[in-house]
């Protein structure tokens, strides 16, 4: 019988893989010390939320969480007369979980599991008319989304000038004059940057199957 060492219990453990909102919040506290609302700013800072569905109030859920798994430590912090703030850390354990998610993430992303891959095998199952109704639907979605993730992207490439000249504007639900400055401006520009880059993608494909589907007739009457 094969004995499992110290370190292979060790190893096993830290490769926990762990749920979006749970990984994003983990991210940001390894990043320094945080509680719950600089969390939260970040979230917005960063357009973490067009990525994950995470509420205000999941945020204190995960740090709950990810407390009661040893990956992160809450301390009490009191500042002159204002109210006592819970600050997390991140604890080794936390560290090595965190960079087990990253690179298990980066190097083979999971497939979501979309209903749209679902419908679009059934897309037979519709007229004609309601197939291309539908997709020109989703095409007009799209084109929302490529204009919104622009507009962000271009207060960041711009955040500097924008200070000055147009401080009230915003970049997700936070204006620009509230936009610290941020040692990772790049992946921040990265994260606007590839979805704009997918959706432009995945608005061509769409253009082209709607032709396509213009023509065919797998329809039913």
């Amino acid at each position: 019988m094969k004995m499992t060492t110290k370190n292979e219990k060790s190893n096993e453990i830290n490769k926990e893989l762990l749920p979006s909102t749970y990984l994003v919040v983990l991210s940001i506290v390894a990043s320094g010390a945080k509680y719950g609302y600089q969390i939260n700013k970040i979230l917005e800072e960063r357009g973490y939320r067009q990525w994950v569905e995470i509420k205000f109030s999941s945020i204190y859920k995960s740090l709950r969480q990810l407390e009661d798994k040893g990956l992160i430590e809450g301390e009490k912090i009191k500042e002159s007369l204002q109210p006592s703030k819970k600050t997390y850390t991140i604890t080794p354990k936390g560290s090595a979980v965190l960079k087990y998610n990253i690179f298990t993430y980066l190097s083979n992303p999971p497939r979501p599991k979309g209903l749209f891959d679902l419908a679009l095998s059934g897309i037979r199952f519709l007229s004609q008319e309601q197939a291309l109704t539908a997709l020109k639907a989703y095409k007009e979605n799209l084109e929302k989304r490529i204009a919104f993730l622009k507009s962000n992207l271009e207060v960041v490439e711009n955040i500097d000038e924008l200070r000055e000249k147009d401080p009230d504007r915003f970049i997700g639900h936070m204006k620009v004059s509230e936009f610290e400055d941020d040692p990772n401006l790049p992946v921040i520009h990265a994260l606007f940057e590839l979805p704009i880059k997918k959706a432009t993608a995945e608005k061509q494909w769409l253009e082209n199957f709607i032709e396509k589907i213009k023509r065919n007739d797998l329809f039913e009457e």
